[in-house]
C-alpha cells in the first residue's frame, strides 16, 4: 500500500479569485520550463485536464512568457486519460491541443513527436460496447504497459517529470486514481501506468499514472478553485496517504505545490 508521507513539504498559495489563479499557474509554468531549459536539455511535463487545467493551458496562449520558451525541447505527458477514441471530445488531450499546443505544432515550435499522448480505444463503438468486463480489463492492461514503455523509452529507467500537474475532484481523487480504488492503493516502484476500468466517474474506462511514478516527478502541483473543491482540499491538505482521499498522496520528490483559489481555500483551517 501506497502509504509513505510525501516525499516534500506541501506548500498553498491562494489567489482571490479563479481568473488568477489560472493565469499566475500558467505564468509560474512558462517561467519554469524557461529557466529549467537554460540548465537542463529538456522539460518534462505532465498536463491535466478538467476545468481548471484546461483554463491553465488557455492562459498559456500567447502570454509574453512563452517566447522565452525553447519548445522543441519540452515534452507533453498526460497524468491520465479517458480511454475513448481518438476523437473523443473527453479526450484530455484533444482538449489540451485544442485549446493551447495544437497552435505550437501548427506553427512548427513544438514538434509533434514531442506529444506524448496516452493511447486511445481503437476499437469500432459498437464492439467496445459490446465488450466483456474481462476484455476490457486486458486491452486496459496493454494500453497502460504501452505508455510505461512509452515512459521508459524517453526519460530512462530512473527518468521523471520536471513538472506534474494536477486537479483535485469534489470526492477527492487525482488523476484517475479514486477513493478507496485499488489504484491509488499500488505502491510498487515498477509500476508506473495503470488500467482503470468501471471508473465511478464517466467514461468508465481510462488509463492513469501511479502515485509511486508521480512521486518521482521534482514539483508537483495541485491546482484547484471553486467552493464545490474545498472540503476535498481541505480533507487533502488535513492528512496525508489517505486512500479516502487520494489527492492526499499528491507530492513532488522535491516540491508539492498546491495552487488554490479563495473559494477553494476557504476551509483549509489556518484560514
Amino acid at each position: 500500500m501506497a502509504e509513505s508521507e510525501p516525499t516534500s513539504r506541501r506548500t498553498v498559495v491562494t489567489f482571490p479569485d479563479r481568473g488568477t489563479l489560472h493565469q499566475a499557474v500558467a505564468a509560474r509554468l512558462l517561467l519554469t520550463m524557461a529557466e529549467t531549459l537554460a540548465e537542463r536539455p529538456r522539460f518534462d511535463v505532465a498536463l491535466t485536464g478538467g476545468s481548471d487545467g484546461i483554463a491553465v493551458l488557455q492562459a498559456m496562449v500567447g502570454h509574453p512568457f512563452a517566447a522565452a520558451v525553447a519548445w522543441d525541447r519540452v515534452h507533453l505527458w498526460w497524468g491520465d486519460e479517458r480511454f475513448v477514441t481518438p476523437d473523443d471530445p473527453d479526450r484530455n488531450a484533444g482538449q489540451a491541443r485544442e485549446a493551447w499546443f495544437g497552435a505550437l505544432v501548427a506553427d512548427g515550435l513544438l514538434p509533434e513527436a514531442n506529444v506524448h499522448e496516452m493511447p486511445a480505444d481503437d476499437r469500432p463503438r459498437e464492439v467496445a460496447d459490446a465488450a466483456d468486463d474481462a476484455e476490457n480489463d486486458a486491452i486496459l492492461a496493454r494500453a497502460a504497459a504501452d505508455y510505461r514503455r512509452e515512459l521508459e523509452g524517453q526519460l530512462g529507467p530512473d527518468g521523471a517529470f520536471d513538472v506534474a500537474m494536477f486537479g483535485i475532484g469534489p470526492d477527492g481523487h487525482f488523476a484517475s486514481l479514486f477513493p478507496d480504488r485499488d489504484e491509488v492503493r499500488i505502491d510498487e516502484p515498477g509500476t508506473w501506468t495503470v488500467g482503470v476500468a468501471r471508473s465511478p466517474k464517466m467514461p468508465p474506462l481510462r488509463v492513469s499514472l501511479t502515485v509511486p511514478f508521480i512521486r518521482r516527478s521534482r514539483e508537483v502541483w495541485m491546482v484547484a478553485s471553486k467552493r464545490g473543491k474545498a472540503e476535498a482540499a481541505a480533507r487533502a491538505l488535513g492528512t496525508a496517504c489517505d486512500p479516502h482521499t487520494p489527492s492526499s498522496y499528491a507530492a513532488g520528490a522535491e516540491r508539492t505545490l498546491w495552487y488554490l483559489d479563495a473559494d477553494a481555500a476557504s476551509l483549509l483551517r489556518w484560514r
